[in-house]
């Protein structure tokens, strides 16, 4: 006998979730607004979700992984420079009609809003493979010449989080995208 078969569009419904965890965060978010935004029932929703609320966050960070940095991580393998990228990927944060600039980094938050060490170790790692990728671009670049960074290499990945998740708080604070942007260019000036 088959199972029940779905009546909707499984990644339709999971970017409509994280739309709603980033939102709200996954405390806030309750199993009825995620319902709502997904397009499913009760029923549906926990057929598809056995772990209920906690099993969705957790695919909707892979998801969300999949959707924003792996596409941008992947092109990073392919460029000489990669300064010009990074400084791209931080201006992103800056953008004022933007979901990082209205809601902030998914994983980020995680860390900060979440009750639950497991999504906040789940997002603490894909924050250090974003880290990984950008330091594996810079070596490259730095083995090729292309690049003389005046920080040593044993700091990067920790700087380069810094700055990602200073950026997360100060874009609350400070407004102006033109403040922001020049201070991602003044503390990105340490890898030319």
């Amino acid at each position: 006998m088959a199972g029940r078969q779905k009546i909707y569009d499984e990644d339709a419904a999971l970017n409509a979730a994280i739309d709603v965890f980033w939102q709200q965060g996954y405390e806030k978010a309750s199993s009825r607004d995620l319902q709502k935004a997904m397009g499913i029932g009760f029923s549906s929703f926990y057929l598809a979700y056995k772990g209920g609320k906690q099993e969705l966050f957790a695919k909707s960070m892979q998801r969300f992984f999949t959707l924003y940095p792996q596409p941008f991580l992947n092109l990073l393998k392919t460029i000489d420079n990669p300064v010009e990228a990074i400084r791209q990927y931080y201006y992103v944060m800056t953008e004022p009609n933007g979901k990082f600039s209205q809601f902030g980094c998914y994983f980020s938050n995680t860390i900060f809003q979440a009750d639950e060490n497991e999504f906040k170790d789940a997002a603490a790692k894909n924050l250090g493979r974003i880290a990984d990728a950008f330091y594996d671009a810079l070596l490259r670049a730095k083995d090729a010449g292309t690049i003389n960074p005046s920080i040593p290499t044993e700091l990067w990945k920790t700087y380069l989080l810094n700055l990602w998740t200073g950026l997360n708080t100060t874009k609350s604070i400070e407004k102006d995208q033109s403040i922001l942007r020049a201070t991602i260019d003044f503390s990105l000036k340490v890898f030319e």
